[in-house]
């Protein structure tokens, strides 16, 4: 199984002891979990570039997806640099970062002209979960469609919707999207049913959550193997993560 969505390094909602890349990498491998594209957790609380550097001299297991933002002045060169380094894919998160997703519409044209996947995380955390002087906004279902709709050649990625979200973006886009914070029993295998294997991806939401949720609704889903196989690994090799 290949782990779309995980994170490593100090952040506010979990502890750092659970957060190292190693204890990230039992957690997944626990589950049988063999790669993971994983992205700096304190790069989604603060739109720092030297955030990324937590991603530096990481294990094989894991595959860089650094965090950016569309306002960094040095932003064309930033993701030149990554792609440079190896990295598959960028994440972006505009609630958090405080602008509206539509607006990351150039920088996805520029992940394509690269050839980076772009990941949007439309949450971080449920807010009924968070700390009173935490807040995390997330992002509107109309601003991930809208940019899941501009420059649609671009490969793009879901990730932290809900079960609601997923549905409907699949439906008005031809993005895909990972099921890690779509906490149904049966939303993996409704996703499937609805929109076909080649556009759902499993992700863990790990340290925040346990990678044991992903490995049970890929099991409850009970997949014929061809799609199986797909959803738990074959579209996230290609999209080369």
């Amino acid at each position: 199984m290949i782990d779309v969505s995980c994170f490593v390094g100090r952040g506010p909602l979990v502890a750092p002891e659970w957060s190292t890349p190693s204890a990230v990498e039992t957690l997944l491998r626990r589950e049988g979990v063999t790669r993971a594209a994983v992205s700096p957790m304190a790069g989604l609380f603060h739109p720092d570039p030297a955030t990324n550097d937590e991603l530096k001299a990481l294990p094989d297991f894991f595959r860089p997806v650094p965090i950016v933002d569309p306002s960094w002045p040095d932003v064309t060169a930033r993701l030149a640099g990554y792609r440079r380094q190896g990295c598959p894919a960028v994440r972006i998160v505009p609630g958090s970062h405080g602008y509206a997703a539509p607006a990351a519409a150039d920088l996805k044209l520029l992940c394509g002209a690269l050839g980076l996947v772009l990941v949007l995380q439309m949450r971080v955390a449920d807010a009924r979960n968070l700390p009173r002087d935490l807040t995390l906004p997330e992002v509107p279902l109309d601003d991930a469609t809208a940019l899941a709709l501009a420059a649609p050649e671009v490969p793009m990625l879901v990730t932290g919707a809900r079960a609601g979200e997923v549905a409907a973006i699949l439906s008005a886009s031809p993005v895909s999207a990972d099921v890690s914070l779509a906490e149904e029993p049966d939303v993996l295998r409704r996703a499937v049913a609805a929109h076909g294997p080649d556009r759902v991806l499993l992700g863990t939401h790990a340290p925040f959550l346990t990678p044991a949720a992903a490995h049970q609704k890929l099991t409850a889903a009970a997949l014929p193997p061809e799609a199986r196989d797909a959803v738990s690994r074959g579209n996230a090799e290609r999209l080369g993560l």
